[in-house]
């Protein structure tokens, strides 16, 4: 993905300098306003590497997820698509406002055997479908200044924004085999059991209110992760008629502070204590900060600006 932000800069840089020779000057005048909007290539691979993949375990998911940097990293990501607006201040400098969001939903789905057919007909081919839904999204918002060189219409552009952000997301999990006190540990997908889960069970997830055998059915946080940071950028811009311009510019986030709420889990498993099937709700993550550094998050911002 980096490989490609870089060479779409300079297929950007390059088409740039060839048709600025012999035109006529279309940069925008002291006091004027743009209204834009940007596309960010770099983040949509980020985005996906927090989801689960085929063959993941979402155990081990459920568990990791609140602490992973990578999905923390979200939050200092240029959004894949945004909104902004400039103010052309001076003859080289401009002041950015910005807006932006970003995020995925993946719906994982697999076939199991179905319990009741087996138990009718230990023959049976019968099948029933589990699913594994993953939803995770974030918004930022920026404001910042930005200086500018060149003559004419190709100018070189950099500066820096104050960037506000907020990611979250969810994991639920529905299975086709029902979990009953005649079935407590029915046939389901192995994409949920932990890497060292015993035989067919999730002892990973036992011990409370006498339930041996569990299986996870939600993750969820109280509330958004929120970050503040401070975002780089350095690129060109290009004027190639009145009122419009096109830009490229390459963008990282080098330090944020983040805040991060409660995460729980969910799960189901037939308690020793009643001899139901219980539904349990337990803290995996009790709250927690943490200050993001490093250049993990470049992006490609490519925007297109209309100037009045």
């Amino acid at each position: 993905m980096k490989r490609i932000s870089i060479l779409l800069c300079t297929l950007v840089v390059n088409t740039g300098v060839l048709l600025a020779a012999d035109r006529p000057d279309h940069s925008p005048a002291v006091g004027s306003w743009s209204i834009g909007f940007s596309f960010n290539p770099a983040s949509l691979g980020s985005q996906l590497s927090v989801q689960p993949k085929t063959g993941d375990m979402a155990g081990e998911f459920i568990e990791t997820g609140a602490g992973k940097t990578n999905q923390m990293f979200m939050l200092s990501q240029d959004p894949i698509a945004a909104l902004r607006t400039k103010y052309h201040a001076r003859e080289h400098v401009n002041i950015l406002i910005g807006a932006g969001f970003s995020g995925s939903h993946i719906n994982y789905s697999e076939y199991v055997a179905d319990d009741l057919a087996k138990l009718l007909n230990p023959n049976s081919e019968s099948k029933v479908v589990d699913q594994v839904r993953s939803d995770m999204n974030s918004l930022n918002a920026s404001i910042g200044i930005e200086y500018t060189m060149g003559v004419k219409n190709l100018k070189f552009v950099a500066g820096g924004s104050l960037l506000y952000a907020m990611a979250g997301g969810k994991l639920n999990c529905a299975y086709g085999n029902t979990m009953t006190v005649n079935n407590p540990a029915p046939t389901t997908l192995n994409m949920v059991k932990a890497i060292d889960s015993k035989v067919n069970g999730f002892e990973q997830w036992a011990g409370q209110q006498g339930i041996a055998y569990a299986r996870p059915t939600e993750r969820y946080s109280k509330g958004y992760n929120h970050g503040l940071g401070l975002q780089l950028h350095a690129g060109v811009e290009y004027h190639f008629m009145d009122h419009l311009s096109l830009g490229a510019v390459a963008t990282f986030t080098p330090v944020m502070f983040v805040l991060q709420p409660q995460t729980w889990i969910k799960y189901e498993g037939l308690s020793s204590i009643s001899g139901q099937i219980e539904n349990y709700t337990g803290l995996i993550s009790p709250g927690s900060w943490m200050v993001l550094y490093g250049t993990q998050n470049l992006g490609l911002q490519l925007s297109l600006n209309y100037y009045f």
